[in-house]
């Protein structure tokens, strides 16, 4: 009896917990709550400025292909129909904002709507490598591999016509899965970093936002390392450095002797005396000349025929940057 009386008051105990709950569902403003459970995906995640965006819904709690979906963009009817869950557009330039609202009705006759607005925003990465090229050098110094990078975020916010300050955006700087903490925050548009120890792809990107204005640009940029060169060019005694033409594979001295300068190409710049050079002369080492940028090679007295002349040179800080390069040089007697 005492066990049945016990049972009875925890039935009772779970009516009363539930009751309240069954009271509380009922208050709940139903198109509110279904305005909040709709999956609003925008591809790509961050546009960019005339850049064609994809937008789909998805509505866990019902079946969207049964309801009725209304798509406006700035305030004109674009799309209308029975399960139009996907639309499609191009946003405008920097600056031009984007109005996008969706009026649902589903098959029990509830309607909702959502509305969300892009302005779209663009950031642009710059690339400098720190390493070798001759003067006057019309390429671009490339990045070789372990070397050392700088990148410089260049955003581009605008909201209400008005230009938004590189300085007063906050960056976010990473490798796709690891953040550059240190070198992320407010204002801190440049990063800096050392190339990977095996020589891999750099694939940097950064999270531009701007924290007033709720406004977000995202950048990424893959750079490719290189393998250093040696290009070799005469040091003329009347002319000087002749920069404008390299000497490559075979060349007649047609002097007593010729001087020669190696030029070391996308190295990393570093302080100090971090560059080796190892010159050998038809396979044999020139010790005199270790550590020295130019060799001077004269020309056999009364004999006619050709040398070898090769170096190899290192980065005695960064293992992987080294090169070999070679000449041959033809005498006559």
């Amino acid at each position: 009896m005492i066990n049945k009386f016990i049972k009875i008051l925890m039935i009772a105990g779970v009516m009363v917990a539930i009751l309240p709950a069954i009271s509380s569902a009922q208050s709940i403003n139903m198109p509110y709550a279904l305005s909040g459970e709709l999956n609003v995906e925008i591809i790509p995640t961050y546009p960019r400025p005339n850049e064609m965006v994809f937008v789909n819904l998805t509505l866990y709690t019902d079946n969207l292909n049964s309801a009725n979906i209304t798509w406006y963009q700035d305030g004109k009817n674009v799309l209308s129909g029975k399960g139009e869950v996907r639309y499609s557009f191009r946003t405008g330039s920097i600056g031009t904002e984007t109005s996008v609202e969706i009026r649902i009705k589903l098959l029990s006759g509830v309607s909702f709507s959502k509305t969300f607005t892009l302005n779209p925003a663009g950031v642009d990465l710059v690339w400098e490598a720190n390493s070798y090229v001759t003067p006057f050098y019309r390429g671009k110094a490339l990045h070789p591999r372990q070397g050392s990078l700088k990148l410089v975020a260049m955003p581009e916010f605008v909201k209400n016509g008005k230009r938004i300050l590189p300085q007063n955006l906050i960056y976010q700087w990473s490798n796709g899965v690891n953040v550059y903490q240190s070198q992320s925050g407010y204002g801190k548009s440049v990063v800096t970093l050392d190339g990977s120890l095996l020589g891999k792809q750099e694939n940097i990107e950064v999270l531009v936002t701007d924290p007033v204005n709720n406004l977000v640009a995202h950048g990424f940029i893959d750079i490719s390392p290189v393998k250093p060169e040696i290009v070799f060019y005469e040091n003329d005694p009347y002319y000087g450095l002749i920069f404008d033409s390299a000497i490559a594979g075979s060349f007649d001295l047609k002097t007593n002797e010729v001087q020669i300068l190696s030029a070391p190409f996308f190295f990393t710049k570093e302080g100090g005396d971090l560059l080796q050079y190892n010159w050998m002369l038809n396979g044999q080492t020139i010790p005199d000349l270790s550590g020295s940028r130019t060799a001077i090679f004269k020309k056999p007295e009364n004999e006619s025929g050709r040398s070898t002349i090769s170096l190899r040179m290192e980065n005695v800080n960064r293992i992987l940057q080294q090169a070999d390069g070679g000449l041959e040089m033809q005498f006559q007697n």
